[in-house]
């Protein structure tokens, strides 16, 4: 029907799946580069992962099929909202932020759909790509994580060049940047940048030629600044997913989730969000 989103390998469209009972509309993703042998296969690793992730923070797949061509087409659920990235854009153009409470939530529930993909496949995985554009908000309030294109699940050998550093360089950990083994402790860093850029309103800046430690103690210092606006034990928990040594991190995204559970009102918090999406008129979306 329209075009929603299109990525470095991917479009996502507005459809209607017809031929039940009662139509509905569905989201679309299918690949840039048509009969691409290496595209092909990662949206079929991308249907295999969520096809096993049935979770309330995971967008969920709702079919695969080949089109006429033999083109692989993703049939996911259609979010009616906007993603993480516009929400923060529109909050800013007005001058505002989340509350820490919504900030607290959102990233706890970013663990826990990590923590479900951990869960759902053996040996456990990494998302790799875990950024704004690629969390969802709906207009009731959800949180989704969505885009498990380049995700590495580690019950089958990858097909990627050994070293290979796959995602968004702002979100990169510093294993990442080293082009060291991943695992799901690098995710949670990513979650650790996001908490903090919904916090402040800016992202902090990892690079190679950046001192960690350097950059992390800067972090501290603008959390701390905020003062009695965030709990004090808020700051730590973001601060633990952003420790450059990872293991210094939560050691699952279970236990990142405990840690942040205690900052979140989740009602109160979806009620927020709900409204803000309504108040900033929200735009419809898909992946």
């Amino acid at each position: 029907m329209r075009l929603l989103g299109r990525g470095g390998a991917a479009e996502t469209w507005l459809a209607r799946r017809e031929g039940g009972l009662f139509p509905e509309c569905v989201c679309i993703k299918r690949s840039l580069r048509y009969l691409n042998r290496d595209a092909r296969r990662s949206l079929l690793e991308e249907a295999r992962l969520l096809a096993r992730i049935r979770h309330a923070n995971v967008v969920q797949l709702l079919d695969g099929l080949e089109d006429r061509t033999g083109e692989v087409v993703l049939v996911l659920e259609l979010v009616r909202g906007t993603d993480l990235r516009g929400l923060s854009r529109a909050l800013a153009e007005r001058g505002r932020l989340l509350r820490p409470s919504a900030v607290a939530a959102i990233a706890m529930y970013l663990c826990r759909a990590l923590a479900a993909a951990q869960r759902a496949v053996p040996g456990g995985m990494v998302h790799r790509d875990v950024t704004p554009h690629n969390v969802l908000v709906s207009s009731e309030g959800e949180i989704k994580l969505a885009d498990f294109g380049i995700a590495r699940a580690f019950d089958r050998e990858p097909w990627t060049q050994p070293g290979l550093v796959k995602g968004k360089a702002g979100f990169f950990s510093p294993e990442q940047l080293r082009g060291e083994a991943l695992d799901v402790r690098s995710d949670l860093f990513a979650v650790g940048v996001i908490a903090f850029e919904l916090l402040l309103g800016y992202r902090p800046i990892f690079a190679p030629s950046i001192e960690f430690e350097l950059r992390i103690a800067e972090c501290r210092a603008a959390l701390t600044r905020l003062g009695p606006a965030i709990p004090l034990g808020l700051s730590d928990a973001i601060l633990s997913l952003l420790a450059a040594e990872r293991s210094d991190r939560p050691r699952t995204a279970d236990a990142a989730a405990r840690l942040l559970s205690g900052f979140a009102d989740e009602q109160r918090v979806i009620d927020e969000l709900r409204q803000t999406i309504a108040d900033l008129g929200g735009s419809l979306i898909g992946y």
